[in-house]
């Protein structure tokens, strides 16, 4: 400001210097007051001349920059150790014990017919019969069955070859078919000559078994 001041002067020195003569009321000769600073000139008009600038309007609001670039994807991190196994939790109690089977009847036949009791349930009034060897014929049952399912007994030693129906087996001529409720044959492997070589074939053989009938 001080600078604007003094290039104001030394412009208009003549018109500062009749302010100046009209302000202090003196008649001395202009040549005699050459002002070559601000010190020179009375505060007060000092004060005066130091107008205020008017505020400019504001300029119109910039269009915004273009999106600056993505920088580039950070590193991944370090992948962490796995943390220590856990200990193994404690065993579960025991479940209560599960209902005897659906069966409403199974046995343990002997080779010869006799029904084991201590491997046997509800069988008490059955009657085995043998007419031939390995078809045993069995009746006395105290219900209708409707399912009949046999296996060979392990401890015969020999290959388990075993059927068992419902009613009379066709093959079984010697069971009685008013009675008979199951019929269960036993077999064994047979290696017969034929013209054209060697067969397998089977012949029934008494052999111990179980059944389970529902």
């Amino acid at each position: 400001m001080i600078t604007r001041i003094l290039v104001a002067i030394r412009t208009n020195s003549v018109a500062w210097l009749a302010l100046f003569v009209a302000l202090t009321g003196t008649s001395a000769a202009a040549s005699h007051y050459i002002i070559t600073s601000t010190g020179q000139i009375k505060p007060s008009v000092v004060a005066q001349l130091r107008g205020r600038g008017v505020t400019g309007i504001a300029g119109p609001k910039g269009e915004p920059g273009a999106k600056g670039e993505g920088g580039p994807r950070g590193e991944a991190g370090a992948r962490g150790e796995p943390g220590a196994r856990g200990e193994a939790g404690a065993r579960g109690a025991a479940g209560p014990r599960g209902e005897p089977g659906t069966a409403l009847a199974y046995a343990r036949v002997t080779k010869n017919g006799s029904i084991d009791a201590a491997a046997s349930r509800n069988v008490e009034n059955v009657k085995v019969e043998t007419p031939e060897p390995g078809v045993y014929c069995l009746s006395g049952l105290g219900f209708k069955p409707h399912n009949v399912v046999a296996t060979i007994d392990a401890n015969e030693g020999v290959v388990p070859l075993i059927g068992a129906t419902l009613g009379a087996s066709k093959a079984a001529a010697g069971c009685n078919a008013e009675r008979t409720q199951v019929t269960v044959e036993t077999w064994t492997p047979t290696l017969e000559r034929t013209g054209k070589g060697e067969a397998v074939g089977a012949e029934t053989a008494s052999r111990a078994f179980y059944v389970a009938i529902n």
